[in-house]
C-alpha cells in the first residue's frame, strides 16, 4: 500500500507528465498535421479530425486506407527551385550568424568590462530599440541599402571605369549582405553577450592583464572560452530567426534566383502552385526539417547560454 506522502507525490508527477505532454501534443499540432497532409495521396481526409493526423492512400477505386506517399515531397523537387531557394538560405543565414556573434562580442565586451564615460547611456539606448517593432525601420533600412547599392556603383566607376555595376549586386538589393546587414548589429545579442562577460571573475582578466594582454587578447584568450555557451546559444537563436525570416527578405530580394525559402516557397505555392495543397505542405515541412535537425543537436548549448543570461 502506498503512503499518503508517496500517493501524492506520484499523483502530483503524473499530472505534470500529462499537462507536459498536452502542451507538447498542443506546440507540434500545426507540424503534425503538415506532415500527415504532405504524406497523404490527396487532400480527402485532410480537414477530418482525428483521420488527418494519419496519412492516407488512394486504393484507386475511391477508398483510402491508411500508409504514405513521398510524391508530393518529389514534385517540390521538380515544380519549384526548391535546390536554389535550400542554397541562398544556407549562404544568408552563415552571413548573418557570423556576423551577429562578432558583432556582438564586440560591442559587448566594452560595456560590460571597460570604464568610459556615456557607457550606461549607450547601453540603455541600444536596449530601447528592441521596444520599436520591426516594421519601424522598413523604410530607413531600404533607403540605406539603395543608397549603398549606389555608392558602390559610382565606387567601381570612379576606381575601375567600368559601368558593369557588379559591386553594386554585393551591398545592394538583390544581394546576401543587403538581407543580412539591417540585422546584425541586434540588441538582444549585444545584451546577451554583455550578460556573459560580467559573469565572468574579474580575478581572470586582472591576472591576463598583470601577464601584459591586450583588451583584444583578454577578448580572444580569456573571455571568449569561458562564454562558449553563450556564444552558441546567440548563434541558434540567430540562425533559427533568419531562416524564418520573411518580410526584410521579399522586399530585398526581388530576383527568384537570390530568394530564401522562406520567401521563394510561400510565392511559389501561393501563387501559380496554389492549387496543390499537399505539394504545399510537403514544401513547409521540407523547410522547417532543417531547422528542427539543427535545434535537436545543439539544445542543450542554447538552455546552458540562456540560462547564464538570465543569471
Amino acid at each position: 500500500m502506498f503512503k499518503s506522502k508517496e500517493l501524492n507525490r506520484l499523483v502530483t508527477m503524473a499530472l505534470q507528465y500529462a499537462s507536459l505532454m498536452a502542451f507538447g501534443l498542443f506546440t507540434m499540432f500545426p507540424l503534425l498535421w503538415a506532415v500527415s497532409f504532405g504524406l497523404s495521396s490527396d487532400g480527402s481526409y485532410a480537414y477530418l479530425f482525428p483521420q488527418s493526423f494519419v496519412p492516407h492512400v488512394s486504393g484507386g477505386d475511391g477508398t483510402y486506407s491508411i500508409g504514405t506517399t513521398l510524391v508530393w515531397f518529389e514534385r517540390v523537387f521538380v515544380e519549384i527551385p526548391f535546390s536554389t531557394y535550400f542554397k541562398n538560405s544556407v549562404i544568408i543565414t552563415t552571413l548573418a550568424v557570423v556576423g551577429t556573434v562578432v558583432i556582438s562580442v564586440l560591442a559587448a565586451y566594452p560595456l560590460a568590462r571597460m570604464r568610459f564615460a556615456g557607457r550606461n547611456f549607450i547601453f540603455v539606448a541600444i536596449i530601447a530599440t528592441l521596444m520599436l517593432p520591426q516594421e519601424t525601420a522598413l523604410v530607413p533600412n531600404y533607403i540605406t541599402i539603395v543608397k549603398l547599392g549606389n555608392f558602390a556603383d559610382w565606387l567601381q566607376l570612379t576606381l575601375t571605369g567600368s559601368d558593369a555595376a557588379t559591386w553594386k549586386k554585393l551591398i545592394g538589393m538583390n544581394s546576401y549582405l543587403g538581407v543580412v546587414l539591417p540585422g546584425i548589429a541586434g540588441a538582444f545579442g549585444i545584451f546577451l553577450m554583455k550578460q556573459a562577460f560580467e559573469a565572468v571573475p574579474q580575478d581572470l582578466i586582472d591576472a591576463a592583464r598583470v601577464d601584459g594582454a591586450t583588451e583584444m587578447q583578454i577578448l580572444w584568450r580569456v573571455m571568449l572560452p569561458v562564454t562558449t555557451p553563450s556564444i552558441a546559444a546567440l548563434a541558434i537563436f540567430t540562425l533559427v530567426n533568419q531562416w524564418n525570416e520573411y518580410i526584410w527578405s521579399s522586399i530585398v530580394m526581388r530576383a527568384k534566383t537570390m530568394q530564401p525559402l522562406a520567401v521563394g516557397v510561400f510565392n511559389d505555392l501561393t501563387g501559380p502552385l496554389s492549387g496543390s495543397q499537399n505539394t504545399l505542405m510537403a514544401a513547409i515541412v521540407l523547410t522547417v526539417i532543417p531547422v528542427l535537425v539543427f535545434f535537436a543537436f545543439t539544445q542543450r548549448f542554447f538552455i546552458s547560454g540562456m540560462d547564464g543570461a538570465v543569471k
